[in-house]
Parts: C-alpha cells; sequence; structure tokens
C-alpha cells in the first residue's frame, strides 16, 4: 500500500508538472488586428483565458482531496500526508493560475 501511495503522489506530480510545462505562452497581438467576437456567455466559474490546464488541475487535485477526505481508510499512515501535499499543490497553482500572464 505504500508504493501505491508513492506512486500515486509521484504520478500526480508528474503531472502537475506536464500540465504547466505543456501550457502554451499567450501570443501577443496589436488591438488593431483583433476581431470581434460575441461576449461569451456567463459561467458558474469563470475560466482563466491564457490556462486552462492549471484549472483542470485544481479541479482534478480538489477531486482527490474530496477522496481522500472521504476514504474509510488512512492509507497505511499516508491520508495525512498526501492530503497536506494536494492542498500545498492547490495553492500554488492558484497562486500561478493568478499570474498576469493567465488572465
Amino acid at each position: 500500500m505504500k508504493r501505491t501511495i508513492i506512486t500515486l503522489t509521484v504520478v500526480l506530480a508528474a503531472l502537475v508538472l506536464a500540465i504547466l510545462l505543456s501550457t502554451p505562452k499567450a501570443q501577443n497581438f496589436n488591438s488593431s488586428t483583433a476581431i470581434a467576437a460575441p461576449a461569451p456567455t456567463a459561467m458558474a466559474e469563470p475560466m482563466p483565458a491564457n490556462c486552462p490546464n492549471i484549472h483542470e488541475a485544481i479541479r482534478a487535485l480538489e477531486v482527490a482531496d474530496r477522496d481522500l477526505r472521504e476514504a474509510r481508510h488512512n492509507f497505511c499512515g499516508h491520508k495525512e500526508e498526501a492530503m497536506r501535499r494536494v492542498h500545498a499543490a492547490i495553492e500554488e497553482l492558484r497562486a500561478a493560475e493568478g499570474c498576469d500572464r493567465c488572465r
């Protein structure tokens, strides 16, 4: 079970890193070349325009957090530390999502 938790943590960290590294950079363009687009419809929760992968990673980590919290066992003593690391990852991704490049 310890290997499973370690593997899960490593895979989760690799996923977050891959998402962060694969996020495309914003393209600079002149406002005079912008094409008018229809106004977006209101969403329950606005998604950042330039960093959708970070937003998706946060949602995935929130699901993992819920699964850990609702689990009836403690994953051989690793549940608390896993939850702590998931929370830390969510906080870091939210900070990254708040970056000027993601708005």
